[in-house]
């Protein structure tokens, strides 16, 4: 497989109390408390490694993707079901074919550059975890064989806000298209991912430099050699069917495109082959 703050305290009021009463009116049913918190976690990569806590309190978490390494990075989050580790994932990866059908994917912020970063949330239910960069160097090589998977464990949490809020845009992924809830417009943007397709899909975001389609970034992806046309700078790394995730970015005009490198399940070929790509300005 390849490349690929806190929240605000609502306090809802149950009624007025009248300027003649004694007394304040009893609280009520209405009355709710502070919306949970989302976690902050900061995942620090490097060439070929990542550092983070081992463990981390389930609900909303907000992962800020820092990498300190001189090539792309992805944090890629799974689930591990059935007693399985990190190892046997990384076991498991040294065979062709399909993922085992114990290993969820969940998302996580997608495509940081050098010296760069990525955010994104995602919704974390206890149980055995592990952060992965599928991201290939120039040897076409993945990340994840150089040594990049780290385990983590999820953690019960009581009152977990387990619903993503906060996004401004939506992006609904399928085989093979992306659906833009609404043009992307300058500025700071939190985009909901949703992946209403039949097989995994990722969402990769990329500037684009005049003359330069995001059809050539997908060429260029296949032997990975010099500069790519084109920046990619942020997404949503792998969701399985069914699965949310969101991904926050800062827009500026000009031209961008957003492509999906992960092979398909029937032919092996990379989704944007399919078409699964799409251009459009910004501004």
């Amino acid at each position: 497989m390849s490349i690929r703050s806190a929240a605000g305290t609502v306090l809802l009021l149950a009624g007025l109390v009248s300027c003649k009463s004694e007394k304040p009116a009893p609280a009520t049913a209405d009355a709710t408390a502070a919306a949970p918190a989302p976690t902050m976690l900061t995942i620090t990569a490097t060439d070929y490694a990542f550092e983070l806590p081992a463990q981390v309190p389930a609900g909303i978490v907000t992962i800020h993707l820092v990498n300190n390494g001189k090539e792309f990075h992805q944090a890629q989050l799974i689930r591990l079901e059935d007693g399985k580790t990190a190892a046997d994932f990384g076991e498991a990866m040294k065979h062709p074919g399909p993922p085992p059908t114990w290993v969820k994917f969940l998302g996580g912020p997608n495509a940081a550059g050098p010296s760069g970063s990525a955010e994104g949330s995602v919704v974390l239910e206890p149980g055995s975890y592990a952060v992965l960069c599928f991201i290939p160097s120039s040897d076409m090589v993945p990340h994840v064989m150089k040594g990049m998977l780290h385990p983590f464990e999820v953690t019960a949490s009581q009152g977990a806000a387990n619903q993503l809020t906060g996004e401004s845009d939506t992006i609904t992924v399928r085989d093979y298209a992306f659906t833009q809830s609404s043009p992307l417009t300058p500025g700071h943007h939190v985009i909901l991912v949703k992946n209403d397709g039949t097989q995994a899909h990722e969402v990769v975001l990329v500037k684009l430099p005049p003359g330069v389609a995001i059809a050539d970034l997908g060429k260029w992806a296949d032997k990975m050699k010099g500069a790519p046309p084109g920046l990619p700078f942020a997404g949503v790394t792998s969701l399985d069917p069914g699965a949310s995730a969101t991904f926050a970015a800062d827009l500026t005009p000009g031209e961008y495109g957003l492509i999906c490198f992960l092979p398909d399940m029937k032919d092996g070929k990379p989704h944007w082959t399919h078409g699964m790509m799409t251009q459009f300005k910004v501004g």
